[in-house]
């Protein structure tokens, strides 16, 4: 059996969705067509639409655009609004989806600032302020970090905004912050925000960009009016029925599931604690999101500890799935000012909501003896200097994550 502990990467579909899927794809339209298959894909597409606009607060006149994912709509935020000679704010720890599109926007002639987080990772909304001026266009700020778990005070940073640089736009990678907390797109004042679908036991393939009303933006997808012309081509209609369906169940469910995410890390977390105590939980202090960990284990290269993890049926990771067999450490923790040997020694467990107290002791069982295992390789091989060596002391197995 094997125990999930990567659920900030993918949130597997349970049973009762992919049910769901089986029945969805009977009935799989072109929802531009006129007959009666593509007016009802169209209409279970604009259910799901209401879903969303209802589950996640958003306004009666603001636009909901289906896209493929956060990776998209993060894009078509950064593409759509910036221009030569605007400015953009962001921080050095937002996803590679954001910061690529920005670092991308420099060679147009877009000034990007990015802010450093505290050593504990905290991001200070007057931090963001300070870097504010009359000509900046975007602030882009993540609502929730995928490695550590770390929670941002969006609204205050979207406060700080509106006093210093009015005619600056807000937007809120919102992928980790869905399914783990409320989220009311009102609420928390921003002018864009993203989520994805496999996040939360959707489908992959298919997220939603938030655009609040009388915002333009250029259409990263050219080549039809789908999506209000946002976003050009077929719709994904098993992807966003799909969406729409456990966006629905989630919303009943989701008082219990942060309750049970929050137990299941609290428990690791203590166990971790308690058994090796020189490990070191980032972040810890810090409002986080209920599922996350981000351990620090000292003499343990992450990259071996993730492999031996899955040979004995524990899936970690050492940072976002996007990133995974790339052997530089993380960027996050490096904005945080660690060394990079610390950052390479740190294993990131998210939680599923559904994962038992005995699953969470045999993750902790098997997580010890691990890191026993590998400390034991290390001492009977001194000449090998892991910080370097780009052969991995475990023999690593072929991996889709």
């Amino acid at each position: 059996m094997v125990i999930d502990c990567d659920a900030n990467a993918t949130y597997t579909p349970s049973a009762e969705t992919l049910d769901l899927v089986t029945a969805v794809t009977k009935n799989l339209f072109n929802p531009s067509s006129m007959h009666r298959g593509g007016q009802a894909a169209r209409a279970a597409i604009e259910e799901a639409r209401a879903t969303v606009r209802r589950v996640l607060d958003v306004g009666p006149h603001d636009s909901i655009v289906f896209t493929s994912g956060a990776s998209e709509a993060n894009n078509t935020v950064v593409n759509g609004i910036l221009e030569s000679g605007d400015e953009a704010v962001a921080t050095q720890v937002e996803h590679p989806c954001v910061l690529a599109p920005l670092e991308s926007a420099r060679f147009r002639g877009v000034k990007v600032t990015l802010v450093s987080p505290m050593a504990d990772g905290a991001i200070l909304p007057e931090s963001i302020g300070v870097a504010l001026t009359s000509k900046t266009r975007l602030v882009s700020v993540m609502a929730a970090n995928n490695e550590t778990g770390i929670v941002v005070p969006i609204s205050e940073v979207v406060k700080i905004v509106r006093q210093r640089s009015p005619h600056a736009l807000v937007h809120t990678d919102a992928a980790q912050l869905l399914g783990k907390q409320p989220v009311s797109f009102r609420d928390l004042g921003v002018d864009l925000m993203t989520v994805s679908g496999h996040k939360i036991g959707a489908l992959s393939g298919v997220g939603v960009l938030l655009i609040r009303e009388n915002i333009q933006l250029r259409p990263l997808i050219v080549g039809g009016a789908q999506e209000e012309k946002l976003r050009g081509g077929t719709e994904n209609v098993l992807g966003i029925v799909v969406f729409g369906a456990v966006l629905q169940q989630l919303e009943k469910e989701l008082s219990s599931r942060i309750v049970n995410m929050r137990r299941s890390r609290d428990e690791f977390e203590a166990f971790i604690l308690r058994e090796l105590p020189d490990c070191v939980i980032n972040g810890a202090e810090l409002p986080r999101l209920p599922n996350t960990s981000s351990v620090y284990v000292p003499g343990v290269r992450a990259d071996d500890l993730v492999v031996a993890l899955d040979l004995a049926g524990v899936l970690a990771s050492t940072g976002a799935a996007c990133s995974s067999g790339k052997r530089e450490p993380s960027h996050v923790l490096l904005a945080m000012g660690q060394e990079p040997q610390r950052a390479s020694s740190t294993v990131r467990f998210s939680m599923r909501a559904d994962t038992s107290s005995e699953q969470v002791l045999k993750v902790c069982e098997v997580f010890r003896r691990c890191v026993a295992r590998i400390r034991a390789t290390k001492r009977e091989n001194p000449a090998v200097d892991w910080k370097r060596s780009e052969d991995s002391m475990v023999v690593p197995l072929e991996s889709n994550s």
